[in-house]
């Protein structure tokens, strides 16, 4: 718990010497609501290393491709499973905020499971001390899973 409440308060630090995210998955109209917080520089700089360009996301001259690279880029690292059944992502969308990016999609799910596995290695590839945190309420159960790359999926129980 002290490292979580540690976490929370160094997201409201202008500069960041840690790499965190949070997501917020929500069981609602049949359908997984996910939220996706992460620092903006890190996803440019992530997504960039291998373009020609500068995606400038959020500005008003941010590159016509930037939420097609995003949402390609989401889909292929986060991932929400029911048994050995991966669930099937839509992308929304991303609002930005200065430093941060906030990044919604959802994954239809006509029933409310039991089990859900969530995976996030969103940046383990860039950064040694990556971590993510991804928090799932379904009704009025609420569950938390602390990802590394050592450990970047687990099993969360209703």
């Amino acid at each position: 718990m002290p490292q979580l409440i540690l976490v929370l308060i160094s997201l409201c630090l202008p500069r960041h010497d840690f790499h965190v995210s949070i997501a917020q998955v929500e069981y609602k109209d049949q359908e997984m609501q996910c939220t996706l917080r992460l620092f903006r520089e890190d996803l440019e700089n992530h997504l960039e290393k291998d373009l020609a360009y500068s995606l400038k996301l959020g500005e008003a001259d941010e590159h016509p491709s930037a939420d097609s690279l995003v949402a390609a880029y989401i889909s292929q690292e986060f991932n929400l499973k029911i048994g050995p059944k991966s669930l099937k992502q839509n992308y929304l969308g991303k609002e930005v905020e200065v430093e941060m990016i906030y990044l919604y999609f959802f994954y239809p799910c006509p029933e409310k499971p039991a089990e859900l596995v969530v995976r996030n290695s969103v940046f383990f590839d860039s950064f040694d001390d990556q971590s993510n945190i991804v928090n799932v309420r379904i009704g009025d159960e609420l569950r938390s899973a602390y990802l590394t790359s050592a450990e970047s999926e687990k099993k969360l129980v209703f």
